[in-house]
């Protein structure tokens, strides 16, 4: 046994799950400044390995996506308990083989733009084209994925709060830029090791990598210096309800009226404009049996052609009905869309399975300034915040239900609505039922936050967009246009040069 744990071939399989725990546990941690880079020059000194690459995206999701296992008990549901584990299991292994096999892709394409043995064998320019080659895929990808059904937790989302400044260049190229430069760190890294290790020259990659990273750092933290000078501020109110989402099945609408039109009151004495209320609130056909006393955006479900929706339902000063939604688009497989061929057999939602909306994210209603309406986890769609953000919107509004995930999802959530807020220069309110909830200012620092798992009803002072951000105008263009540019350079210019 003792013999094993000598050998190259332990090492060989053992390293790349270390590589993923590491970076699983910095996710959204103050230790990602430490482990994130070691965990992915791991990963780039086992890129051209397909078993390397899956064991380290296996471990990075099975560590950072442990929440997963909260989903038990679902005895809620009407499942036994032992049935109620297997499910939370299988979620979790499951989401773990997606992201091993997501690794795996990303190795293969690598390997075809550079081998190994090129790494050490040719020049500086060779390698370090290719390298960026690389690493815009693997941003490229973060990018699809953000648009499927699958919460990833980005590599440069989950810098924060360990590496704030850092995320400050997301003013300019967004979380997808700031992911290549970490992917690209997490090279430079690897290199100088396998170069120190090879004895080969290392100095001359290793001064200029550290000139370029405090540079780097150095322009982060510009960009998102606070400012004093604030304009017009707007008085939102934010009723954080503290109801587990195994309690909602026994609310009622009845209920639920009599507790909203106390937080209205409670809105109204504090000089508030508009009210919010977290994801999920209200169940299908609710309305208010006297007028609304102020306008309030509500998270709950309507029935459209005979299809459950979760929406935020926007009810204005004087109106009983809802005058206007906007409809979740990103659902939780199984857990909210359940495709109705398993309907009769599977059934994790408490509704019976929902149908999306419309993905168009900006919302124009009544006298509210306009603003980017996301409903839970669509915060990971950075390109349909933008393209909202662009459109006109001057505030980001957030309504989630994250019960009953332990702190550690309340502090990957945190860390995307920051990247939201920084990359956009504008500010975010977060409504969740039982938290986070509170306000992030558009350089990315915690403005307000109400304590978890309790209820409360605060007022947050919003200040309105009135300069889009670079990334906010271009968004991943400079990215592509990169991309494009350095393709055609190793394809037909390289060799004359």
């Amino acid at each position: 046994m003792f013999k094993l744990f000598k050998t190259n071939k332990f090492l060989k399989y053992i390293t790349p799950v270390a590589g993923g725990i590491l970076g699983g546990i910095s996710i959204s941690s103050y230790l990602w400044i430490i482990f994130m880079p070691i965990s992915l020059s791991i990963l780039w000194s086992g890129f051209d390995r397909k078993d390397s690459n899956f064991l380290w995206g296996f471990s990075l999701i099975l560590i950072s996506h442990y929440w997963l296992l909260y989903l038990h008990p679902l005895t809620w549901l009407g499942f036994s308990w032992i049935t109620s584990i297997l499910i939370s299991n299988i979620i979790l292994i499951f989401c773990s083989l997606l992201g091993g096999f997501y690794v795996i892709l990303w190795g293969l394409i690598g390997s075809k733009i550079i081998s190994k043995n090129d790494i050490f064998s040719q020049k500086d320019s060779f390698v370090f084209t290719r390298a960026t080659l690389i690493s815009l895929l693997w941003a490229f990808g973060e990018v699809f994925i953000s648009k499927t059904s699958f919460f990833w937790i980005g590599i440069s989302e989950s810098l924060i709060p360990g590496d704030l400044y850092l995320a400050g260049l997301a003013r300019i190229i967004g979380s997808p830029g700031v992911c290549f430069i970490v992917i690209f760190f997490g090279f430079w890294i690897f290199l100088i090791f396998e170069r120190w290790k090879r004895e080969l020259n290392f100095k001359k990659v290793f001064f200029v990598g550290i000139v370029t990273i405090v540079s780097l750092h150095l322009i982060g933290g510009y960009l998102i210096q606070p400012h004093h000078v604030r304009n017009s501020q707007y008085p939102i109110a934010i009723w954080q309800t503290n109801i587990p989402t195994r309690e909602k099945l026994f609310q009622n609408n009845q209920k639920t009226i009599h507790q909203i039109l106390l937080e209205q009151n409670k809105a109204l004495t504090k000089g508030a404009q508009l009210l919010v209320v977290p994801e999920g609130t209200l169940k299908t056909n609710f309305y208010f049996p006297e007028p609304s006393k102020i306008n309030t955006l509500i998270g709950g479900f309507r029935i459209e052609k005979n299809s459950i929706r979760n929406s935020l339902l926007a009810y204005k000063k004087g109106d009983k009905f809802y005058s206007d939604f906007v409809d979740k688009y990103r659902l939780v497989p199984l857990g909210e869309k359940i495709p109705k061929i398993f309907r009769k057999f599977l059934n994790l939602s408490s509704l019976g399975g929902i149908e999306p909306g419309n993905q168009k994210r900006f919302f124009e209603w009544q006298n509210l300034p306009p603003f980017a309406a996301i409903i839970c986890y669509e915060i990971t769609d950075g390109l349909n915040i933008q393209n909202a953000v662009q459109d006109g919107s001057k505030f980001i509004l957030v309504i989630a239900n994250l019960d009953p995930y332990p702190s550690r999802i309340f502090n990957q959530y945190l860390s995307l609505v920051r990247m939201r807020s920084i990359e956009n220069n504008i500010d975010t309110v977060i409504a969740s039922n039982t938290g986070p909830s509170g306000l992030i200012r558009n350089d990315g620092r915690i403005d307000k936050l109400m304590e978890s798992n309790k209820e409360d009803n605060e007022v947050v002072y919003i200040n309105l967009l009135n300069k889009k951000s670079f990334y906010t105008r271009y968004g991943i263009w400079p990215l592509i246009i990169t991309f494009i540019f350095i393709s055609i350079y190793i394809n037909y210019f390289e060799d004359i040069m």
